[in-house]
């Protein structure tokens, strides 16, 4: 919270002493978030982010760009596990005198696949406040950024599905077996999902820091910019030895910029 409060200081500071070279304007854009790599390409979320952008002008071509953004960040996280249908009613075969390993060593010997397939997908959305702090070169209406953004969390949402899926029992009609439905109400269903959600910040990084590069155009005071972020560490505190998993982002934005100009009248500002 300290370089958080640090920051915002800053960039008021900037303001008060810098603003005869200071433009200032709000901001609003979208947030495309690749969140899954499939065999036919990515999965991408939408998200948004709004704010207020300031430019301090260094020369004609060189500018400092930074502000204040509320942004929309997320990451799905993805773990498969597979187990055994034969072994986790284990207990009840071997009350019958059946060994279960030989039940599924049988089974397996005839081509049946016993396996259970449990497959989870945890997204967690974040809101956090984002102050970039970026190098800007002009050339005719064309720019380009390139720096570092810190960022501090404010809120997370996990929205986690689990599906479980039984491959033995959508080969075997159990209903030949008994068609009054016993048997088949004390077995799990053969493809089944569950989604559950909440709002939590649990082992999730407070502070992020990363790197923002991109490109722009300006028709007057009207700004077109097109931005990648990426972040240095991994979303969360500790991510149990498993790869490494950063927030990345690619952004379209709209923003306008009012120039600000000091009068000769102390403490007082007009926009033009």
């Amino acid at each position: 919270m300290k370089y958080f409060s640090l920051a915002l200081i800053s960039l008021f500071f900037l303001t008060s002493v810098y603003s005869q070279k200071l433009t200032i304007g709000p901001e609003l854009g979208l947030n495309i978030i690749p969140i899954e790599k499939t065999e036919i390409g990515y999965n991408y979320q939408l998200g948004f982010h709004v704010g207020g952008h300031l430019k301090y002008h260094l020369s004609e071509h060189w500018k400092l760009s930074s502000g204040i953004f509320l942004s929309q960040k997320k990451e799905l996280f993805q773990t498969t596990d597979t187990s055994s249908i034969i072994k986790k009613y284990s207990n009840i075969i071997a009350f019958s005198g059946v060994d279960p390993e030989q039940i599924d060593s049988i089974a397996q010997s005839f081509g049946a696949n016993t396996d259970i397939l449990e497959e989870s997908k945890e997204l967690t959305t974040e809101l956090v406040i984002e102050i970039p702090l970026l190098a800007n070169y002009k050339y005719k209406n064309f720019n380009i950024y390139a720096g570092p953004y810190f960022t501090f969390l404010l809120g997370a949402n996990k929205t986690k599905n689990v599906r479980t899926q039984i491959p033995l029992l959508n080969v075997i009609d159990i209903n030949q077996f008994d068609s009054t439905g016993t048997i088949e109400s004390f077995l799990p269903s053969a493809d089944e999902t569950e989604t559950s959600s909440k709002s939590s910040t649990e082992n999730l990084n407070l502070f992020d820091i990363g790197f923002n590069i991109g490109v722009g155009y300006e028709f007057n005071q009207l700004h077109f910019n097109l931005m990648y972020s990426q972040s240095f560490n991994d979303y969360r505190k500790d991510n149990a030895d498993l790869s490494i998993q950063r927030l990345n982002t690619i952004r379209f934005t709209l923003f306008y910029l009012f120039n600000i100009k000091k009068s000769n009248t102390l403490h007082s500002a007009k926009f033009e």
